[in-house]
């Protein structure tokens, strides 16, 4: 019997030293395999975190390429309103003049030109393109063939980049019908009278949107050359971004389509941060616990059956481990299933959004920058003779429907102060249009205050109705000779300060009728002339000071504001300015803006 139980433990000896490395090896390969589940389910969720910051960085640099594309695209439309409607006979001096004022705040314009009839009948600079008068882009097939598409679908066509003569610069051409606008009909509604074109420098354009000051992060390539959007070719950057699965966003055009793309300059990141010290971490938990389990099953003292209850217990613990790291993968296949779905549909809903945001944010940033652009310069106020001007406007919003400017052409001080009913970017185009009508026809000489708001209401109204906007303004404009004013137009009432100390509060009520309500405001418009003196101070405002409201809702006041240009009308314009805008900045305190502010001070010399 001792001989046959000596056989059986020499039998067994053998398994029973196995036992501590097999419990150790089962244990060390659990961990690790829970830590690489562990790992991927992180790495998955950075790289997710990683394309959607590339997303957000491009989705900036597209909006900005966006808004300068659009910037000069817009100069455009003051040549196209004035030919079409004013002056189908514009002369090239008067083109020139024009194109100056349109292009003095904007870098990168190479030319501007008109084509009538479909020949180059006036270009900007003429200097340096002399030759180009006369020419005729119909002899070039691929000329002729986006000009008949530009009349035949009376919209912009858009080319390039190309070479630009005579520089030889790489840059981009933008061309728009011009159709006539017959006497009392809707605007553009008649003949082709030709187009209007602009080209301009690329890499101008491409600073402006940043990419050429990339700060290292990220690669972008640009591919839709002539507006062709994946078709096209590659025109910017390294032709190979679109094969290392970049991210892609449109950027629309006149008539068709850009594809921007990015990737990380280290390329897609192949492993999460935390990765090594995930590892690492893990490998010393693992070590440890293989250890303690080979000096607990290996144990000499321990008897049968706690080495067989050990060993029940890591089976059982590896079970459950088994099915812990079943359950995690069947997790992260329903998370990865959830993130797919949730991706596609954002990736639905930014379809939808996209062209909407973009546009908006496009337009709100290229109108403000308008806006601020168009207000007279301090150095322009100070060229007009006879007159001290201070001005001043802050919109309620990123864009204003306040309107306020002093204008000087041919020895003729054209003055002006509106208000468009809202604020926001109808508002803020509106009062555009004001500015760019008011100049026009300064710039054409009209000098005749009832035909000039006559001409200026007809030309508002039609562009409102186009528009499908209830959208108005009163305005008030005041043609300055020495010591006289000529008042036309309804707004707020103008207030008059002598120099002998008496107020006189102007009511404009009956020169003028809102500007965009009715087609035909002949028969309201009148004008009154009222003299100056030196040291005369006149003032002009929108109601945003006057209804401005403290915390407990009371009104600044037109009596009040009386009140403080009586008490500082011996200083000079812009003292009297500023004494008014501190006082009604303490009136305001904390209460919020809800309307545009806007004062002009005018004081004779």
């Amino acid at each position: 019997m001792r001989q046959l139980n000596n056989w059986r433990l020499k039998r067994s000896s053998p398994k029973v030293r196995a036992l501590p490395y097999l419990a150790a090896s089962l244990t060390v390969a659990s961990l690790l395999a829970i830590t690489w589940v562990l790992e991927r389910a992180e790495y998955q969720r950075f790289q997710e975190q990683t394309r959607s910051d590339v997303l957000n960085q491009l989705s900036t640099v597209r909006a900005r390429l966006e808004g300068a594309l659009n910037q000069r695209l817009f100069l455009t439309r003051g040549l196209l309103a004035y030919v079409s409607t004013l002056n189908p006979d514009i002369t090239q001096e008067e083109f020139e003049r024009l194109s100056r004022v349109l292009v003095a705040q904007q870098q990168g314009i190479e030319f501007l030109a008109l084509y009538k009839d479909k020949v180059v009948s006036h270009i900007y600079p003429f200097k340096g393109n002399e030759k180009a008068i006369g020419f005729n882009p119909m002899t070039i097939p691929e000329e002729r063939e986006a000009f008949q598409r530009a009349i035949q679908t009376r919209t912009t066509v858009f080319a390039g980049p190309l070479k630009l003569v005579p520089k030889g610069n790489a840059g981009f051409i933008s061309r728009t019908p011009i159709f006539r606008t017959p006497p009392g009909q809707a605007p553009q509604s008649g003949s082709n009278w030709g187009l209007v074109g602009i080209g301009f420098d690329r890499d101008t354009l491409f600073e402006e949107a940043g990419l050429l000051q990339n700060s290292g992060k990220l690669e972008y390539s640009i591919r839709g050359k002539d507006g062709l959007g994946a078709a096209g070719d590659v025109f910017f950057g390294d032709a190979s971004i679109f094969q290392r699965d970049p991210i892609l966003l449109e950027v629309t055009l006149p008539n068709g389509s850009w594809q921007l793309a990015a990737v990380p300059t280290e390329g897609w990141p192949t492993h999460a941060p935390i990765s090594r010290w995930l590892w690492t971490g893990s490998t010393l938990l693992t070590l440890l616990a293989g250890v303690l389990v080979f000096l607990l099953v290996s144990a000499p003292t321990r008897l049968q059956a706690a080495v067989e209850r050990a060993t029940a217990a890591l089976r059982k613990s590896e079970e459950a481990l088994k099915q812990a790291n079943e359950a995690l993968e069947m997790r992260v296949e329903e998370r990865t299933a959830q993130l797919a779905q949730a991706n596609q549909e954002i990736t639905t809903l930014n379809d939808r959004l996209k062209a909407e945001n973009v546009r908006l944010s496009a337009e709100l940033e290229v109108t403000r920058q308008l806006q601020q652009m168009i207000l007279p310069k301090e150095e322009e106020l100070r060229q007009i003779p006879g007159l001290d001007i201070a001005g001043f406007m802050e919109p309620a919003t990123e864009v204003g429907g306040d309107y306020y400017d002093v204008l000087q052409y041919n020895g003729h001080v054209k003055i002006g102060i509106g208000d468009v009913t809202g604020h926001g970017l109808e508002s803020g185009v509106l009062m555009l249009m004001v500015q760019t009508a008011v100049r026009t026809l300064l710039e054409g000489n009209e000098t005749d205050a009832k035909h000039f708001l006559d001409i200026l209401n007809r030309t508002i109204y039609h562009n409102v109705q186009r528009m499908n906007s209830d959208k108005t303004l009163t305005l008030t404009l005041l043609d300055y000779q020495p010591n006289k004013l000529r008042l036309s137009g309804q707004h707020e009432e103008v207030i008059l300060m002598r120099n002998g100390g008496g107020i006189e509060r102007i009511d404009t009520l009956d020169l003028g009728f809102p500007i965009g309500l009715e087609a035909d405001i002949t028969d309201f418009v009148a004008y009154t002339d009222v003299p100056l003196y030196r040291g005369d101070v006149v003032v002009l405002y929108t109601d945003g000071i006057t209804e401005a409201e403290d915390i407990h809702n009371v009104q600044y006041g037109i009596e009040r504001l009386c009140d403080v240009i009586c008490s500082n009308c011996q200083g000079s314009a812009h003292e009297i300015r500023q004494t008014v805008l501190a006082d009604l900045w303490q009136h305001i305190g904390e209460q919020k803006i809800y309307d545009d502010i806007t004062l002009l001070i005018l004081k004779q010399k």
